[in-house]
């Protein structure tokens, strides 16, 4: 699966083999999605970098202190990694500074929280 983003700015996933550019023609590219392959991932662009970039040469806290990213957008990653993408296998891993990814504690805090509040709605 490849990342795109649409025409309407948000981030999907879509077959290759399903997108069509129309190189030096003046009709726009468009994905066929008649197979339903087409999966929208999030409306926040900067996730087309975690999904289509291949690693950075700063740290994720330097990239921070750069704008480049939010803690937000950190946090965005790691559940849309341990949620949607988790059924497809990685190309290859995110990292920064040569390191791997690192979902911020407020994620896996929030993620604890949830996890012991669904554990409790079952007693």
């Amino acid at each position: 699966m490849d990342a795109m983003i649409g025409t309407d700015g948000q981030v999907y996933l879509g077959r290759r083999e399903n997108y069509h550019s129309r190189i030096g023609e003046d009709s726009p590219a468009y994905y066929d999605n008649s197979d339903g392959s087409l999966q929208l991932i999030s409306s926040n662009e900067k996730m087309f970098s975690f999904l289509y970039g291949d690693g950075w040469t700063l740290s994720q806290r330097q990239m921070r202190r750069e704008h480049c990213f939010t803690k937000a957008d950190y946090i965005e990653f790691a559940g849309l990694r341990d949620g949607v993408l988790s059924k497809y296998q990685p190309v290859q891993e995110v990292t920064f500074a040569g390191k791997p990814f690192v979902p911020p504690k407020a994620y896996s805090r929030r993620k604890r929280e949830q996890s012991a509040a669904a554990l409790r709605k079952e007693r």
